[in-house]
């Protein structure tokens, strides 16, 4: 293949993946966009590697169905982090993406604390949740920092807060939570969100995804805890988040 047609297919690439996030995870790409631009298509890959995961685990009604399609997935990264990836925009971009940072033992932790979950009983109390968020967004959001080269014992704090609060808050958006565990599932979302600060220096687009927080929990307050109010069920953040994501990056 000539040089032009890599460059094509990895245009192409890096084209797919950005309309795969932005439909699945509106929030993770509006974040992604104030990441350096040598970093953003990294950012966006791991985000697409992680919703196929989430896809796989949700988006199946056989639970045997589930596991194989993470199994492609996990066998998947032995091409990808050898530089011969399966012909599938998301692992190509992947692999693009390797020499940046990218940790395998990291993508298999999130596949395997995925597949875990597959058709089990989640305990829907808080400390359980935290423990799934470690499990499932603490690698995820640690490779932010590793493909934004912003690695530190402060930052590494940071993004381990941002992860629990992330998914405590996911958890109350999917409504996952009993309605007498609402109050105290957002309190322990909040003081994660707390702990985790406020954007800054080079990881900063890793902890941006805690400007939507801030809307979405405050969503979910106004809501009186209802997790069946139309204000909750919203699933975008709204016309206001792009400034204030805008305003927190350029503060940071």
């Amino acid at each position: 293949m000539t040089d032009s047609g890599q460059a094509g297919d990895f245009e192409t690439d890096a084209g797919h993946v950005a309309a795969l996030v932005r439909e699945r995870d509106r929030d993770g790409y509006l974040c992604a966009l104030f990441a350096p631009g040598g970093r953003r298509d990294a950012l966006l890959a791991l985000l697409a590697f992680n919703s196929e995961i989430v896809r796989a685990r949700a988006g199946v009604s056989e639970v045997v169905i589930g596991h194989m399609r993470m199994k492609w997935w996990y066998d998947s990264l032995a091409g990808v982090f050898a530089g011969a990836p399966p012909h599938h925009p998301v692992a190509r971009a992947l692999a693009g993406a390797v020499p940046l940072g990218l940790d395998r033992s990291a993508l298999e932790a999130i596949i395997e604390a995925h597949a875990e979950a597959v058709g089990g009983e989640i305990d829907r109390g808080a400390d359980a949740l935290m423990r799934r968020a470690d499990a499932e967004l603490g690698p995820l959001f640690r490779q932010f920092l590793d493909l934004l080269d912003a690695r530190g014992p402060d930052s590494d704090r940071a993004v381990a807060a941002a992860a629990r609060a992330w998914g405590l808050l996911s958890a109350m958006r999917r409504a996952s939570v009993r309605p007498d565990d609402v109050r105290g599932v957002h309190a322990a979302a909040s003081d994660q969100r707390r702990q985790a600060g406020r954007p800054r220096g080079a990881g900063l687009p890793a902890l941006l995804p805690m400007v939507l927080t801030d809307i979405y929990l405050g969503r979910i307050a106004r809501a009186g805890f209802d997790l069946g109010h139309p204000l909750v069920r919203r699933a975008d953040p709204g016309a206001w988040a792009l400034p204030k994501l805008w305003w927190a990056a350029r503060r940071g």
